[in-house]
């Protein structure tokens, strides 16, 4: 079954007629009738929907009751800076009502889980603002909320009901510093825990067997997902595990049922906002000329590698790869050598579970990144390039943009960064490029604007260059003096890409980027700005990119066309499993 276009963010009915997604177009909640192929909206107050002066607002997950007559879904309110869980009727026609479930301002975001049989309660998933995390039960009727356990704020990933509604099962990571999941089964009373599946591989909850006998989970403990079943009898587990199914893929669970497993498919290569392949080139800049076609520079988990960075002495390469599924996706960082093209790699501790850009620091020990980790933190972090050992340089605050990371000045004391404040009742405000002393903890402003942009240190440590400062004409791109002064203009973005950026070696120049895959060079001494004459064909510069120290290479990454998830049925797997689309 191929589902509608946008999102899917939500759970299927038991039946397996009814889908319930957000679409990401505009940020609204959507349920697919399979049976008609239609497409019914169920709300209409997501910011992109709304006419006027917006207050960001939008739907993220949802899950549809035993019965499939309710959907709960959690809405996202920009004004206060966190989530409620709501509920609806989708009985009738047209845009119900929502009822609010559940609203706590210590709470940053719910994670609505499966439903108990009898349809009165509700498993979450609790993300506090105090970075700790809670399962509890939540009670449809009136919204009381019954804590079962506190946990890490990473959290569950999947939580099932067993048939009688007795047991809650649930996976856990492993470990502060690891992205590993083992899974574990809760009496819903509270009364004891038992430890289901604890081991080495990656284990995420499937769901329960109809006759509640058996809990299905998929693991990667035979080299590859696959799909599960542990014998569980009066609370406690009864045999060793067996193999239903092997090779599953990425697979995300939306509802177990009457003998019938309905999962979303991610085909790989599949497009998203960080979904890619690195590309390498060599060319001779000063002939403008290939040296050698465009080649695929990772050949391992195709279609899920960005952001190549290479290292100042440019014997290696470093990019983010994507991880994960089942369980909660992560990166990790790949590290190649140019000698031997031997790949390294580096699992960041605390992990990344957003990742947004990556660079290598000066003294080629660590890789500067901005995302977010698994401790629920946004900002700019330091890698440790053996380590993973991860620090935060930067943290941002409430009011506060995802930051912008420009570099570290030659000496390794200072760190560049830009973001946007954000005061009460603004959607935006101003952008501010900071300079932060990393061993002193002082910051200096250096430039102060209405308008967003990039930005990246010259290797000498003298200039930023900077894209967007200057609401009062056109954006462009500018250099700024670190040292201090007012920053001059290089290039209009009529006339040059604001981004990505980069500088030669010794600082006397920058590259940029173009639509669609057009490579300019643009002196800061104020020499006209020059188009690189070359074509990459069938790649397309248009993503990251990275002139190789030597002049010689580029590495950049080629960001994939998307293709759509898949929903499938998986049937009579016990003892036999056959597939259907």
């Amino acid at each position: 079954m191929a589902p509608p276009t946008g999102g899917l963010s939500g759970a299927i009915s038991r039946d397996g007629r009814y889908l319930a997604y957000v679409d990401w177009g505009h940020g609204d909640l959507f349920l697919h009738d399979f049976a008609s192929d239609t497409n019914r909206r169920l709300t209409d107050t997501a910011t992109d929907s709304m006419p006027g002066p917006k207050v960001e607002q939008f739907a993220l997950q949802a899950s549809l009751s035993m019965d499939g007559r309710h959907v709960a879904y959690t809405w996202y309110r920009g004004d206060r800076g966190r989530e409620e869980l709501r509920l609806i009727d989708i009985r009738g026609d047209g845009i119900p009502p929502s009822r609010l479930l559940l609203d706590n301002p210590d709470v940053e975001w719910f994670q609505p889980g499966d439903w108990s049989p009898d349809g009165r309660s509700m498993a979450v998933m609790l993300h506090r603002t105090d970075k700790t995390g809670q399962i509890g039960l939540l009670s449809v009727p009136d919204g009381a909320l019954r804590v079962l356990k506190s946990v890490d704020w990473r959290g569950a990933q999947e939580m099932a009901f067993s048939p009688d509604g007795k047991y809650l099962a649930y996976d856990l990571p492993a470990g502060d510093n690891t992205e590993q999941r083992d899974i574990f089964v809760l009496a819903t009373d509270g009364s004891r825990e038992v430890p289901a599946i604890v081991s080495p591989s990656q284990d995420t909850v499937v769901g329960w067997s109809d006759d509640g006998k058996r809990l299905l989970f998929a693991s990667d403990r035979s080299g590859s997902m696959a799909l599960w079943s542990l014998p569980f009898l009066n609370g406690k587990v009864d045999g060793p595990p067996e193999l239903l199914r092997r090779d599953i893929g990425q697979f995300w669970r939306l509802n177990l049922a009457q003998g019938k497993l309905y999962g979303m498919v991610k085909i790989q290569n599949a497009g998203g906002s960080v979904a890619g392949d690195v590309y390498t080139a060599a060319i001779d800049f000063a002939t403008e000329k290939l040296v050698s076609p465009a080649s695929l520079a990772v050949q391992t988990y195709v279609g899920n590698n960005t952001f190549p960075a290479w290292s100042r002495d440019g014997k290696y390469l470093a990019y983010a790869s994507r991880r994960g599924t089942p369980g909660p996706e992560y990166f990790i960082i790949a590290i190649r050598s140019q000698e031997t093209g031997e790949v390294r790699e580096v699992s960041p501790a605390p992990g990344f579970n957003l990742l947004y850009t990556l660079a290598w620091t000066p003294d080629g020990r660590s890789l500067l990144a901005m995302g977010g980790d698994t401790k629920g933190r946004y900002g700019i972090f330091r890698v440790d390039a053996q380590t993973g050992r991860t620090s935060a340089l930067m943290i941002k605050g409430e009011r506060e943009g995802n930051p912008v990371p420009a570099g570290i000045s030659p000496d390794g004391t200072k760190l560049y960064y830009g973001k946007r404040n954000y005061t009460a009742g603004e959607e935006r405000g101003d952008s501010v490029w900071i300079e932060k002393d990393l061993t002193a903890g002082n910051q200096r402003e250096l430039l102060r604007a209405p308008k967003w942009g990039l930005g990246a240190l010259s290797p000498d440590g003298r200039y930023l260059v900077i894209s967007g400062v200057d609401q009062a004409k056109p954006a462009a791109l500018f250099l700024l003096p670190v040292a201090g002064g007012e920053p001059r203009r290089l290039a209009q973005e009529t006339e040059m890409l604001v981004g990505p950026l980069d500088w030669t070696a010794d600082s006397s120049a920058i590259y940029a980027l173009k639509p669609p895959a057009e490579l300019w060079r643009l002196p800061i001494d104020g020499g006209e700005p020059h188009k690189v004459n070359l074509k990459l064909e069938g790649s397309g510069l248009n993503g990251s990119l990275h002139i190789h120290p030597d002049g010689r290479s580029v590495a950049f990454q080629r960001r994939l066309a998307p293709k759509p998830e898949e929903v499938w049925v998986l049937e009579n797997f016990l003892p036999s499993l056959t597939a259907s689309k």
